[in-house]
């Protein structure tokens, strides 16, 4: 894998393009090495820091773009995932992507996949330990997923905390939505800097239905330590 890294004087490249090798192309060989996985850093890198490099590396180890190619730049998950707004305030890999890159463990998931139900205890993302994503498996390619978020850590500036609800299909192209997050504040008045969709944590008591899915995830409690869910499947 290379990063390329030009000058801050290299105004030619904007942003930061990735690389990703096409298995049926001759590719680019270097040295008599080919090389399958680079970024090549632009003008991005320079307002964005950090987060630029942590995109696109997402992209080389498969993680698709969470904003949308057409219409509504931000209109899936907002600022919840590095992969979506760069500029968030929540830039924590989603739980998902972090069970992906295997730095969340099977054991620290919880999964319903046949009708029932089940109670789980979060604890939040930007933590080490404990069960950080319950699944609700409604396909092959589809599930729902809860997860707790806190303002700390990656996430300090968060607009708000509590349980993170989002739908996954891994069947939709990346920049089409893959990930879509579940709005459980829709009446609330973003602060300055923060959108409708970045208020979209759960909050004891409240309740997310898919009757067409027939499931059911229920928010019975949450502190400073993480948030309690229920899920049901139908």
């Amino acid at each position: 894998m290379v990063y390329t890294v030009p000058t801050r004087a290299a105004s030619a490249i904007s942003f930061s393009p990735t690389y990703l090798h096409d298995p049926a192309s001759s590719g680019v060989t270097a040295d008599g090495t080919r090389l399958k996985w680079a970024v090549t850093f632009g003008q991005d890198l320079w307002r964005w820091g950090h987060k630029v490099v942590a995109h696109e590396t997402g992209h080389t180890f498969g993680l698709p773009d969470l904003y949308s190619f057409t219409g509504a730049t931000h209109q899936y998950v907002a600022g919840w995932d590095v992969m979506g707004n760069i500029a968030g305030h929540a830039p924590q890999y989603l739980g998902w992507h972090s069970w992906k890159l295997a730095w969340t463990r099977d054991a620290q998931v919880a999964c319903l996949a046949a009708p029932g139900r089940r109670t789980v205890r979060l604890t939040p993302v930007e933590r080490p330990g404990g069960t950080k994503i319950a699944v609700l498996r409604i396909s092959e390619t589809m599930a729902y997923v809860a997860e707790s978020r806190r303002a700390e850590g990656n996430d300090r500036h968060a607009c708000s905390a509590g349980v993170l609800i989002y739908k996954v299909d891994s069947a939709t192209p990346t920049g089409e939505g893959p990930v879509r997050l579940m709005n459980g504040s829709r009446s609330a008045t973003p602060r300055t800097g923060c959108t409708g969709l970045d208020l979209a944590a759960y909050a004891p008591g409240q309740t997310f239905t898919d009757p067409d899915g027939g499931v059911r995830i229920d928010v019975l409690a949450g502190g400073r330590a993480g948030d309690v869910v229920r899920l049901r499947m139908f």
